[in-house]
């Protein structure tokens, strides 16, 4: 199934679309989805997302998973009734932004940084960046242990899975402490992808 091997559309353009049509007016995750079916339609007309059940499942699932990476980030709102309306934060976004969103802008969010690290198990300060100390949940009181700073790599690897990257586009050595730090990057996310859907 060619789904497998090519995701249309990726998420820096789903996230794209979203902003530009609330940007509009409000709209459900069924009216967004159905824009970037047209959009696809226009370009690949014979796309498995138009035409196999299995496909369009799996572009379904990955609309709202983006429309929920945009809520946690602030960028868009739920505004009543299943509808989302975009944000002041959002609007500034896409301005910034007009060519195309990614992971990479919503970083910048520390709602999104911590949302991450909730979603891996740690605790973060949602005003540090990433590469700010990192901690486990307390339990019973106990103090807080410390850990590494994330590695550049493990963030690369997390983004390239959410922005719809396969294992393959890996860029470093295969070879190096790098490549293996991608891999567990890319691969947590998957996992974490999967919890979530569940």
């Amino acid at each position: 199934m060619p789904f497998q091997t090519e995701v249309r559309p990726p998420s820096s353009t789903i996230m794209l679309t979203a902003l530009r049509m609330l940007a509009m007016q409000p709209a459900d995750k069924h009216r967004v989805g159905e824009r970037l079916l047209q959009d696809l339609a226009r370009i690949a007309p014979k796309a498995a997302e138009l035409c196999d059940p299995a496909a369009r499942a799996e572009f379904d699932r990955r609309v709202v998973i983006d429309l929920r990476r945009l809520l946690v980030s602030g960028l868009i709102r739920r505004v009543g009734d299943g509808l989302l309306g975009i944000t002041d934060r959002g609007r500034e976004a896409l301005k910034e932004n007009p060519e195309g969103l990614d992971d990479t802008v919503l970083m910048r969010y520390p709602e999104f940084r911590a949302h991450l690290a909730r979603r891996c198990g740690l605790v973060i300060d949602p005003a540090a960046g990433l590469d700010g100390a990192i901690e486990p949940p307390v339990e019973g009181g106990d103090a807080p242990m410390r850990k590494a700073p994330v590695v550049r790599e493990l963030q690369e690897g997390f983004i390239a899975f959410l922005d719809g990257q396969t294992a393959t586009d890996n860029p470093y050595e295969t070879d190096t402490q790098a490549f293996i730090t991608w891999e567990e990057g890319y691969w947590e996310a998957a996992g974490i992808a999967r919890n979530e859907m569940a």
